[in-house]
C-alpha cells in the first residue's frame, strides 16, 4: 500500500486526508477522506474519519462473515463523532466529509464508502469504477438527465448526498472486489476524478510503473489538469492472493 495527499493549485489548506494499515489485524485497512468543499473545518473531519475507522476495525471479531457489519459499525462511529463535534464546537460547526475504507482479506477486498470519493479496480488492463458516487450529479446521471461525460462540467460535481458528520445516522453502501494476482486497487478523492477522465487513468495504469512511481503520476497528472482541488490516492497491488492478507502490498 502506497498514499499521498497534495494540496493542488488552487487551494490554500489541504482537506484530503489519508490513512494505510497494511499490518492492522484482523485485516489490513487503508481509508480515504475529503473534507467536505465549503464547509468548517472540513480537514478536521476528514483526520477523525481516517483515524477513527481504522481504530473501530481493531476491535471487530476476526470471521470475515462479520466484515460487512464491523464496517459499517465503524463508520457510523465515525459519524457519530464527527457530528457530535460538529455540533458541538464553534470552528467545527458544518464540518463533514466523505469516506472511502477498504479492508483486505485474503481472497477480495471489501469497501464502505459514503460521498463521492472512489474505488477502482485495475485488472489485466482494464480499470473498473467499484463504487457509485452517492452525488446530485451522479443522481442526474442514473436518471438520464446528462451524461456520464459532461458530469464534470455540470457545476454539480461537489454536491454530495451522503457523508459523514451531517446526521445521526449514516447509510454506507458496501462493494466486493474479488481479488487475483497483479490486480490493483486505487482509492481516490474527487481532486483526481474531477481533472482526469477514467480514460485517462487508465492509461497511466496501463505504463505498469511501480506504486510509487504510478501514485506520482497520478498526482503530478491531476495538478497538470488543473488541480483545482485536494488530491487524494491510495494505492495497493496484489501480488500473492493465496498467501493471505498480507498479500497487498507495493512491489
Amino acid at each position: 500500500m502506497v498514499a499521498r495527499t497534495d494540496t493542488g493549485l488552487q487551494r490554500s489548506n489541504n482537506e484530503d486526508a489519508v490513512a494505510i494499515h497494511p499490518d492492522a489485524r484482523p485485516w489490513p485497512v487503508a481509508v480515504l477522506a475529503d473534507g467536505m468543499g465549503g464547509y468548517s473545518a472540513g480537514e478536521i473531519a476528514s483526520a477523525m474519519a481516517v483515524k477513527l475507522v481504522p481504530a473501530a476495525l481493531q476491535d471487530a471479531p476476526a470471521a470475515p462473515a462479520h466484515l460487512e457489519t464491523a464496517l459499517r459499525d465503524a463508520l457510523q462511529l465515525a459519524n457519530a463523532a464527527i457530528f457530535s463535534a460538529a455540533s458541538s464546537t464553534p470552528g467545527c460547526r458544518g464540518m463533514a466529509t466523505t469516506v472511502v475504507a477498504a479492508a483486505v482479506l485474503p481472497e477480495e477486498v471489501v469497501f464502505a464508502h459514503l460521498g463521492d470519493s472512489r474505488a477502482y479496480g485495475w485488472r489485466q488492463g482494464a480499470l473498473t469504477r467499484i463504487t457509485h458516487d452517492h452525488s446530485l450529479v451522479q443522481r442526474e446521471i442514473d436518471a438520464g438527465h446528462i451524461r456520464e461525460q459532461d458530469a464534470r462540467s455540470s457545476g454539480l460535481s461537489h454536491l454530495v448526498t451522503r457523508a459523514l458528520g451531517v446526521g445521526h445516522e449514516v447509510e454506507p453502501d458496501i462493494s466486493r472486489w474479488p481479488l487475483q494476482a497483479g490486480d490493483r486497487i486505487m482509492l481516490c478523492s474527487d481532486g483526481v476524478t474531477d481533472m482526469l477522465s477514467d480514460e485517462e487513468i487508465g492509461k497511466l495504469f496501463a505504463e505498469q510503473a511501480p506504486l510509487p512511481i504510478l501514485l506520482t503520476a497520478l498526482v503530478q497528472a491531476a495538478n497538470a489538469a488543473g488541480g483545482k482541488d485536494n488530491i487524494g490516492v491510495i494505492l495497493m497491488e496484489s501480488t500473492a492472493v493465496e498467501a493471505g492478507p498480507d498479500s497487498l502490498t507495493a512491489p
